[in-house]
């Protein structure tokens, strides 16, 4: 640890006595974190754990004994670090701490968790053995999520916040990451997903007058190379193959951008989102002319997309690996049409045989400009360092087995290789996390002084201290690049390279990632700004007397929604709660007589339904149940996807739903519609509306994730009351 000023406080005399001794903004942000959920956003290197501990240390104090608490991390390397910094400092016996990973088998993981108060996890053990109703979290009072920023979409860590807040509503989050995000919208989900208020998150930067005397200086360099002439003509004819797949995905007006030079206007998150809009065509009932044919062509497309990527970032011996594995798949007979197209183009068959002849009578050619630039720099650390330890970041994992196989042949470079666990062939063998642990206690004592390693040795590890970080390939991430270069300057002053390609792509990923990092910092050092983007503001509604029929008040709010502006808010894309797929027990179930709302398990979690109730300190039932919302018993809504409309379906649940509500409202969700062709959604609301004209249905369209919730508050404010 670095050596940390002693400061006099009640709430770490007994940490103290143990060899902790807190820095002050440590102790006055933790002091913050005891009675609320929190996000603690620090650069790497100013102990986040130890505020965890300090937290941890304080919540004990304040809950029944044997309370118990979990720490959550994404890999198993990085929970190992914490069970020791843990181990070594809160105070607590040994017998009451476990790391539980997918190792262990789930029946011994009951009896661990039932054992013991520290709970070290990997997010997908914790979220499995809650999924199968294993245990549960209710005598849990603090859950740690280390790399807070995981939490979106379908990882762990919103599941798992998600159920410990609904087992325990006492019990307290502690999210910590180094990098919450560039946007507003990003740090506002995060928040959201971890049920986080706005209010208590505690940011530091390099610069705070209470932190930067802690940090070493940190120089970062940014290096651009030249493409050979060879990269050059190979990246022209890929492009030029390239082009012409874009231009015809274009006349069959699957792509908006029109014209020449469309590698230059479209990009390949831009066939990834196409390539998921044809599947659901092909799924659907609707015409699928050119579909098929599109499908191929957008295939080929993301290949080219890739290829290029090889040539700005990687160099022709990756490529060459490429097109090897490109020509084996060719020749399977469960090849897909796009493979065996691309394999036998004779454009890019002699760019392979080029390859080939290369490798055989300059293989120097091959290696990009940029490994010569990391080869020099290394040797320029080591010659003025010997014992420097360097971290080299490489994208692929057929370019780490590149690199380090060429550094070898230096005498004075030991490097080593490492990587994920997946076994990618023979040769690409993947590494254990015991393996992996193995590699970075080798790598700090000295027996390698060079790790080359993919992306799974950006978060959280202590990695020794690294007094060289090296980018070979630039990321567009602001999460990634601080994840990076955090491996660096935590003890003495450290050295940053980032190597890029000029005039490529390459360059356009580091100019974002910078602009990106500049914004987070602005957006986070500016609380009350994000904290206004992050509330959802509903335009006020006049109050309907309690008299009024009821479906004049769906009327009037159907009239309310629209004048909400039509400004599509976040949405929170996440999986469901874990009520969702369990299924609750008879004594649990609420009585209908308690809750003046239920809501059904399958209810898309992305209208944020349960979190506003909860804000609003409206109670509420889950029913494992197809009615999706009922309201006092008598109001039903029903939410459909209006792509899936189709009329005589409808009409009969319809029907079936009418028996048992006193009034039925179909909500249209339009929310993530998006329009295949130009005036669609126009065209469906409309047809929509005519349909529940013509069989006296309520119907609503749902624009926006607010206006579902507008709907339910404004029933539930002013019941039907029987004439």
């Amino acid at each position: 640890m670095a050596e940390i000023k002693e400061v006099t406080s009640d709430t770490t005399s007994e940490l103290n006595s143990k060899g902790l001794e807190a820095r002050k903004y440590q102790l006055h942000i933790a002091e913050e974190c005891i009675d609320k959920n929190s996000l603690v956003v620090l650069p790497t290197g100013l102990g986040k754990t130890i505020i965890a501990v300090l937290v941890a240390s304080k919540v004990l104090e304040r809950f029944p004994a044997n309370s118990k608490i979990i720490v959550l991390a994404p890999t198993r390397p990085l929970i190992n670090q914490h069970y020791h910094t843990f181990l070594k400092f809160l105070g607590i016996h040994e017998e009451k701490f476990a790391i539980l990973t997918g190792k262990i088998l789930p029946e011994h993981r009951i009896d661990i968790f039932g054992q013991n108060q520290i709970l070290f996890y990997t997010p997908q053990t914790l979220r499995n053995d809650l999924v199968n109703r294993k245990y549960t979290l209710t005598d849990t009072v603090l859950v740690i999520f280390d790399e807070a920023h995981h939490a979106t979409g379908d990882y762990p860590y919103t599941m798992i916040a998600d159920e410990f807040t609904d087992h325990n509503p006492d019990g307290i989050i502690l999210g910590l990451t180094a990098s919450p995000g560039a946007s507003k919208k990003k740090i506002a989900a995060l928040c959201t997903n971890l049920h986080i208020p706005m209010d208590n998150i505690h940011i530091r930067t390099r610069t705070d007058s209470d932190v930067k005397t802690y940090l070493k200086p940190m120089d970062i360099y940014k290096i651009g190379v030249d493409l050979t002439s060879l990269m050059e003509d190979i990246y022209q004819v890929i492009t030029m193959v390239l082009e012409e797949r874009l231009h015809y995905l274009s006349q069959l007006n699957f792509l908006e951008a029109q014209g020449d030079q469309l590698h230059n206007k479209v990009i390949r998150k831009d066939l990834l989102r196409l390539n998921a809009e044809l599947v659901r065509l092909l799924k659907s009932d609707g015409d699928k002319t050119g579909v098929y044919s599109a499908l191929s062509i957008n295939a080929q497309g993301l290949i080219l997309f890739h290829m290029l990527e090889l040539v700005e970032q990687q160099g022709l011996d990756v490529l060459l690996d490429y097109f090897n594995k490109l020509h084996r798949d060719a020749r399977k007979k469960t090849s897909s049409k796009a493979t065996k197209i691309l394999a036998s183009d004779g454009r890019l068959h002699r760019i392979y045989m080029e390859l080939k002849r290369n490798v055989e009578f300059s293989p120097e050619n091959l290696t990009h400009p940029k490994y010569h630039v990391l080869l020099k720099i290394i040797l320029e650390e080591l010659q003025n360092t010997s014992e420097s330890r360097i971290l080299v970041f490489i994208k692929l994992r057929n370019s780490v087995k590149n690199i380090v196989r060429k550094l070898k042949t230096v005498s004075v470079i030991r490097p080593v290789r490492f990587v994920g666990q997946a076994t990618k062939s023979q040769d690409d063998k993947g590494l254990s996390q015991k393996q992996q642990i193995e590699i970075l206690d080798q790598f700090k004592k000295g027996q390698y002084n060079v790790l080359c390693s993919t992306n799974v040795g950006e978060e959280g590890l202590d990695i020794s201290e690294c007094d060289l970080v090296v980018f070979y390939d630039v990321v567009a991430s602001e999460i990634r690049l601080i994840q990076r270069k955090g491996r660096t300057a935590r003890h003495r002053e450290g050295k940053v390279v980032i190597l890029y390609s000029k005039n490529t792509r390459d360059e356009i990923y580091l100019k974002i990632a910078l602009s990106k990092l500049k914004r987070m910092n602005v957006n986070l050092k500016n609380p009350q700004q994000l904290n206004d983007s992050y509330k959802n503001k509903v335009p006020f509604l006049t109050p309907i007397t309690p008299s009024q029929d009821t479906r004049e008040t769906v009327h009037k709010i159907a009239l309310k929604i629209e004048e909400i502006p039509r400004k599509k808010v976040g949405t929170r894309q996440t999986q469901s709660k874990l009520h969702t797929f369990i299924e609750e027990t008879p004594q649990d179930k609420p009585t209908e007589r308690t809750y003046p709302i239920k809501l059904s398990k399958f209810l898309p979690m992305k209208f944020g339904i349960r979190n506003r109730l909860q804000t609003d300190k409206i109670s509420y039932a889950i029913e494992d149940s197809d009615l999706h919302i009922v309201i006092h018993n008598k109001v039903l809504i029903q939410i459909y996807n209006p792509k899936d409309f189709n009329s005589e379906s409808l009409l009969a649940e319809v029907n079936d739903f009418s028996q048992i509500s006193s009034l039925l409202i179909i909500s249209f969700d339009f929310t993530d519609f998006t329009e295949t062709v130009e005036g669609e959604k126009r065209l469906l609301k409309r047809k929509l509306q005519e349909f529940a004209k013509q069989h006296t249905i309520q119907a609503i369209a749902i624009d926006n994730e607010e206006e579902l919730y507008f709907i339910v508050k404004n029933i539930l404010e002013n019941p039907h009351e029987e004439k």
